[in-house]
């Protein structure tokens, strides 16, 4: 079963193998926006183990403005899924540029 700690897991991983190719992009930040949406599942089977696997998500995402008007569930749910991941990515981020200033 696909879980939002595996998916995020293997997100991070993902970032710190390419970490010197994003640290050293002109927009980082644009960087990881395209990467964490390569990661959210398009299957609802796979979006609907995620949900059992973090119930929250289906809380939707607080930053209403990542869903579409008159939205299914299912995007819904994905929104969810990428703000978690973003975040992740984006906290992943902040701290290797502070670890690469510090250098």
């Amino acid at each position: 079963m696909r879980t939002m700690y595996h998916l995020k897991d293997n997100m991070l991983a993902h970032l710190e193998t390419d970490k010197a190719e994003i640290l050293e992009a002109r927009y980082p930040d644009d960087m990881l926006h395209e990467i964490v949406d390569g990661w959210i599942p398009v299957y609802h089977f796979e979006l609907a183990e995620l949900l059992v696997s973090k119930p929250s998500l289906g809380d939707g995402p607080s930053d209403y403005g990542l869903v579409k008007q008159e939205p299914t569930v299912w995007d819904i749910l994905t929104a969810a899924v990428y703000e978690d991941l973003l975040q992740a990515a984006s906290d992943w981020l902040s701290d290797a540029q502070d670890e690469a200033g510090a250098q």
